[in-house]
């Protein structure tokens, strides 16, 4: 499909269909207990509108997720998980933890979801703030969970320098990994999995592919720490991660480990890509660029200097195929998948921070350093009629 803008029905049906064939962290079908679903019409490309700001007592680093057709879950540094209504924000329940909360949660059908904590502790929650099980580690989960909902498998990463697969129902121990224990904050990388259930995850200067059954299958070796999360691009097969103090962007086989192109950028690249429809990565840099390469053609489209840094999990992207990030100026950036140009730009007094939740019927939820959850919605009657 040549790359370009989409409207309608056939926005929607092929975004879902994307959400389905792509695997990066901040991919909505990974934060919300429903597929997506066709709604009525919108213009993606237009600024979304401000409904409400809630308070929070503390920063909100971590990903809302949807977990029900009217509520939202967060991570919150007041050690809690907090659940509030879509609809207009009221607090539904708070879940206390015993540290900061800074990992996103990988949400299930159900509407539970697998989170991890400052406190050393895994665990799964009911939508209704149940505690489901919990499991132990030696260290804080600062990373985000991955669930294989067809193996019924999580994985996490610990800063304990472990890699663990739990069972989903029950928080069984079925296997782990256990890598460097000098390497300072392991695993700070998200797994990610592939079309067939392989996880693959950074580790120091080692990004490595582990079968469903803790089998390693492959390791890519790199002057530099994997910092960041890999986004995998199923229809082609292949991925995309960058290198921490060498500023690189590196495209790989799947399959195989293979590295099939490098790119070079001027600063740390710890940021966790997202990918579009059509196939394009969208990377940054702590160089000030955003980086557009196509994962087909193993080409750079553009970069945009956009004057700010790029760290965690600012990247996400639209139905149309744009991106949306946040950069360390704290404003929500939306650039055109084609070009880079700056299609929108929202600013706000509480500043935004966390990658934004994106829900089919059209609202756009995103965490703030400042203690702060934002929210915004696009206005299909409203966004009809603008030419």
């Amino acid at each position: 499909m040549p790359i370009g803008r989409m409207t309608g029905r056939e926005t929607l049906s092929g975004y879902a269909e994307h959400l389905q064939a792509t695997w990066y962290k901040n991919n909505q079908v990974l934060r919300s207990h429903r597929p997506w679903r066709d709604s009525p019409s919108m213009d993606w490309q237009a600024r979304p509108i401000h409904q409400r700001t809630i308070a929070c007592a503390e920063r909100v680093w971590s990903i809302p997720c949807r977990i029900g057709d009217d509520r939202i879950v967060f991570g919150c540094w007041d050690n809690s998980l907090q659940c509030v209504s879509l609809s207009d924000g009221e607090p539904l329940w708070r879940f206390a933890t015993q540290g900061p909360v800074y990992s996103s949660p990988a949400v299930s059908s159900d509407g539970s979801f697998v989170v991890g904590c400052e406190d050393h502790v895994l665990r799964r929650i009911s939508r209704d703030g149940e505690c489901l099980w919990s499991f132990n580690a030696n260290g804080p989960f600062h990373a985000s969970a991955t669930i294989d909902a067809t193996r019924s498998i999580v994985y996490a990463g610990s800063y304990d320098h472990t890699l663990y697969a739990l069972d989903h129902a029950s928080g069984e121990l079925l296997w782990k990994q256990s890598f460097d224990e000098r390497v300072e904050d392991d695993l700070y990388s998200s797994p990610a999995l592939d079309v067939h259930g392989n996880v693959i995850v950074g580790t120091d200067n080692i990004l490595m592919c582990f079968s469903p059954d803790g089998e390693e299958r492959w390791r890519i070796t790199e002057t530099s720490r994997f910092e960041g999360t890999a986004a995998i691009d199923h229809t082609s097969g292949r991925g995309v991660i960058g290198t921490e103090v060498d500023g690189k962007i590196i495209i790989f086989e799947v399959e195989s480990g293979e590295v099939l192109r490098q790119f070079h950028t001027d600063g740390f690249v710890v940021s966790c890509p997202s990918l579009s429809p059509q196939g394009v990565a969208y990377v940054g840099s702590n160089d000030g660029y955003v980086y557009g390469i196509d994962l087909h053609n193993l080409q750079c489209l553009w970069r945009v200097n956009l004057n700010c840094e790029f760290r965690y999990t600012p990247f996400t992207v639209l139905p149309t195929g744009d991106a949306l990030l946040v950069g360390t100026d704290e404003r929500l950036h939306c650039l055109a998948q084609r070009t880079g140009e700056t299609l929108w730009c929202l600013e706000h007094s509480g500043g935004f921070h966390s990658s934004p939740l994106l829900t089919d019927d059209g609202h756009l939820v995103i965490g703030s350093h400042r203690n702060a959850v934002h929210f915004y919605q696009w206005n299909p009657a409203a966004n009809r009629s603008v030419g």
